[in-house]
């Protein structure tokens, strides 16, 4: 059994215990909190979750459950649901008996995916749907919920959509979201470990390797991870952290400046000369690279038109101290430039 295949039994079975729990009599509060934080830690525990609903109501239309499930159900649920730390603690034993109906319509669930080995479940129950912007061409989506999505050069996205969840993956790149309002839905954007949850708002999430940069334009969105940790962003401000969820650095920024490659320009104001050629080379045929390191912090200033290289290039040496040179295959090196270069 692969790694995969044990990694979806295992969340199946918790999801099936979960349902269980929260359709016993003596739920509490606690548990219901406990739940939530289960499904808001992986897109997978809320897809697993909406499984086992699924799968219980048909199975409690259908035929009685049968003595061998019912003695399944006893021994699941000998172990209760999982604690805040994802560990399983068992159950007291007056507990058990009033879990029994629930429990073995989760058992059921759990021994119908578990015995067939589904690894897949995911895009069985629920459609998940990849969308890709190739290089040198940017990517405009329209959900089926309404949200739109714009994605950059080099860029991809799984979404996931189901009557209580909006799920979308960004698997690499950049993506601006307009979400459409759905209380009942919320609208998670993951990265790793770290997750924007939104309701009706404005947002750019980038993820470039284990990097993660998080940027509001509108509204009000919510940054989570795996950790516990939770950060809530005002219009303006942009928060770094990394794939496995901690948080380098919240700091205000020019969102229109940040998301101007939505509109096909590249804005920089006080950008880092060697941010501003990352952004520059993102659109460019011709590559630009800097012969000095020392040149990376110089700032720049402008608004240009997104993969005019060779233009943005010559406003920059305007300016600034800076001796441009073809390199091989095309690329432009820059280099500092001194006073006895000059001519």
């Amino acid at each position: 059994m692969g790694q995969e295949t044990r990694t979806d039994e295992r969340i199946l079975t918790e999801a099936a215990r979960w349902h269980a729990r929260l359709g016993a009599d003596d739920c509490t509060d606690s548990d219901r909190v406990e739940l939530q934080r289960w499904l808001t830690r992986s897109p997978r525990h809320a897809a697993a979750y909406e499984v086992a609903e699924s799968l219980s109501a048909r199975l409690a239309e259908g035929s009685q459950v049968d003595d061998r499930l019912m003695a399944m159900a006893d021994e699941a649920f000998a172990m209760g649901a999982s604690d805040p730390e994802g560990a399983l603690v068992r159950a007291p034993a007056t507990r058990v008996r009033r879990w029994l109906v629930p429990a073995s319509l989760a058992a059921t669930i759990v021994v119908t995916f578990v015995g067939v080995r589904v690894s897949g479940y995911l895009t069985t129950s629920i459609s998940s749907v990849t969308y890709v912007a190739p290089e040198q061409m940017r990517r405009d989506v329209t959900l089926s919920d309404g949200s739109t999505v714009q994605l950059d050069v080099d860029s991809e996205i799984r979404v996931t959509l189901s009557d209580r969840r909006r799920d979308i993956v960004l698997v690499n790149g950049r993506a601006l979201f307009a979400v459409a309002k759905d209380a009942a839905r919320p609208f998670v954007v993951s990265t790793g470990e770290a997750h924007t949850t939104a309701l009706g708002t404005h947002f750019q999430v980038q993820r470039e390797g284990q990097q993660v940069l998080v940027t509001l334009t509108e509204g009000v969105v919510a940054v989570t991870s795996d950790t516990g940790q939770r950060e809530t962003l005002a219009p303006g401000e942009q928060i770094s952290l990394t794939t496995d969820g901690q948080v380098h650095e919240k700091r205000a920024v020019d969102a229109q400046a940040v998301t101007s490659w939505s509109r096909g320009r590249l804005v920089f104001r006080d950008t880092p000369l060697g941010d501003a050629l990352e952004e520059v080379n993102r659109y460019g045929t011709r590559k630009v690279r800097l012969g000095d390191p020392e040149l990376a912090q110089l700032p720049v200033d402008g608004n240009f038109i997104a993969g005019e290289t060779d233009l943005i290039v010559s406003a920059f040496a305007a300016v600034l101290p800076l001796r441009v040179v073809a390199g091989s295959a095309g690329e432009i090196i820059l280099f500092r430039q001194y006073k006895a270069d000059v001519p």
